[in-house]
């Protein structure tokens, strides 16, 4: 016997998944996390399993519930998350409507506005007031990828092998690249990576040791940081330009921007404000997940005024990551 159903809003990357979960009349139930689903770079039975993990946090000790729906921004199939949920929960619909849709609704509550989004992968993209879309970047990381945690950590393995045979002046990330992958010295890095082998997570991860290293000065650090600033800068004056949306507000999305790093922020802002004066750069309302369970609630019909006031509270008392 089914004593209520619930909504679930999920958000999922390259690097982990979070789903958020409510009752119908907007209250918060719980919060879950679990690991890597993107497609692309993860195994079939590894996402389902992140999904399921993610899914039994956030409905915690719940019983006799069953999802109404599950609304998802994920580069993971609808056929992938159902699975994932289902190991957990029963649940009537399933609907991803992609990372994009679901950042822009967090941020603004509304679908109107510019997104950049920089975390494991990198993509920016907006809809203007005359229902225009326009998305680039999100070619992963062997085409694009530009500004993203994973290019920040090649770039910093890159700084860290040119430090070592001196065609770069020292760098204090060829020491913290050593320790991050527990080596004895930089050389044993060639068979870490080439016969053990990296993931993309992994290499993701080496960006707040980038950010770390720019707060205490090291110049390579900076330089890689000032550079993924002026790629994320480059997507969104591209997106801005395609939609004819010179006095957008913009919003910053992902671990990159958050990370604070304060040369990839200042030279992001400075090069879209050079050339677009007039648009506003904010951090999000609400993370991405919070935009997924608003955007299930609006396709349900349900009221969502309850719903936005508890998000409120809740990202307030846990530190979101």
């Amino acid at each position: 016997m089914i004593d209520e159903t619930i909504i679930l809003g999920i958000d999922g990357g390259g690097s982990k998944i979070r789903c958020l979960a409510a009752d119908p009349d907007g209250n918060i139930l719980g919060f879950g996390t679990g690991g890597p689903v993107n497609q692309l770079f993860t195994e079939r039975d590894r996402i389902v399993s992140n999904i399921s993990e993610a899914v039994s946090a956030s409905i915690g000790k719940l019983d006799r519930v069953r999802v109404k729906i599950a609304c998802c921004g994920a580069p993971a199939s609808e056929e992938l998350l159902r699975e994932g949920i289902q190991r957990i929960v029963d649940i009537d619909q399933v609907v991803n409507r992609g990372e994009l849709l679901t950042s822009l609704i967090g941020s603004f509550l509304v679908d109107k506005g510019i997104v950049v989004i920089a975390g494991t992968g990198s993509l920016a993209g907006g809809k203007n007031p005359e229902g225009k879309v326009f998305s680039c970047g999100g070619w992963g990381p062997l085409i694009g990828d530009e500004g993203s945690g994973y290019w920040i950590g090649l770039k910093a393995i890159n700084a860290a092998s040119k430090s070592a045979d001196r065609r770069l002046p020292y760098t204090v990330l060829k020491d913290k690249i050593v320790e991050y992958f527990k080596l004895h010295n930089i050389a044993q890095l060639v068979d870490q990576v080439y016969r053990k082998g990296i993931s993309r997570y992994e290499i993701a991860q080496i960006s707040p040791l980038v950010t770390g290293s720019a707060e205490e000065g090291d110049r390579i650090a900076q330089e890689i940081l000032e550079e993924a600033g002026r790629e994320l800068a480059l997507l969104t004056k591209t997106v801005i330009r395609e939609l004819s949306y010179s006095d957008s507000k913009i919003s910053t999305v992902g671990g990159v921007f958050s990370s604070g790093s304060k040369s990839l922020n200042e030279i992001f802002g400075r090069e879209i404000k050079s050339v677009y004066p007039d648009v506003s750069i904010v951090s999000p309302r609400f993370p991405p997940v919070a935009g997924a369970l608003i955007l299930g609630f609006r396709i349900l019909g349900l009221n969502e005024e309850n719903l936005l006031a508890n998000i409120e509270k809740f990202f307030r008392r846990i530190n979101y990551v």
